[in-house]
C-alpha cells in the first residue's frame, strides 16, 4: 500500500515554465483587453445618463431648442469627463410634428496592440413619444 501511495504523489506535479507562460499570457491579453474596453463603455454610461438627464429635467426636451439640447448634453459630458469625439460629434435632433428624436450613435476605435484595432459602436436615442425607455433604439414592430 505505500508503494501506491508514493506513486500517486510522485504523478501530482504543479504547471511547468511553459504552461505558467500560456496562463499569464492568457490573462496578460484579457488584462489588456479590459483595460482598453472598459472605459468606453464606462463613458458610454455618461452618455445614456445625459440623454436621461434631459428627460428628468425641469422643462419639456420638446420645448427646447437644438442649441439648447447641444448646450445641456455638450456640459454634461464636460463635467462627466466624456473626452471621445463620438458622443459630441454625433448629435442628431430630429423634430417630428409631435415628438422629438435625439440620437448620438456613434463609434469608437482603440488600439489593442500592433496593427489590431477594436472598434466599438453605440447607439443611444431619446424619444419624447417613448418617455422611461431611454437610451436604446426602438425595435422595429410591424
Amino acid at each position: 500500500m505505500r508503494a501506491n501511495n508514493y506513486k500517486t504523489i510522485k504523478h501530482q506535479r504543479g504547471l511547468g515554465m511553459l504552461q505558467w507562460a500560456l496562463v499569464i499570457a492568457v490573462a496578460g491579453f484579457f488584462l489588456l483587453f479590459a483595460f482598453k474596453v472598459v472605459p468606453l463603455y464606462a463613458e458610454n454610461r455618461y452618455v445614456e445618463s445625459a440623454l436621461r438627464s434631459l428627460e428628468a429635467g425641469g422643462e419639456k426636451v420638446g420645448e427646447m431648442t437644438d442649441a439648447e439640447i447641444r448646450k445641456k448634453l455638450g456640459n454634461f459630458y464636460m463635467i462627466n469627463n466624456v473626452r471621445s469625439e463620438g458622443p459630441t460629434k454625433n448629435i442628431k435632433i430630429d423634430r417630428r410634428s409631435e415628438d422629438l428624436l435625439i440620437t448620438v450613435d456613434y463609434e469608437t476605435r482603440v488600439p489593442l496592440f500592433y496593427n489590431i484595432d477594436l472598434v466599438l459602436s453605440f447607439q443611444n436615442h431619446l424619444d419624447s413619444s417613448r418617455p422611461g425607455q431611454c437610451c436604446k433604439p426602438a425595435t422595429a414592430t410591424k
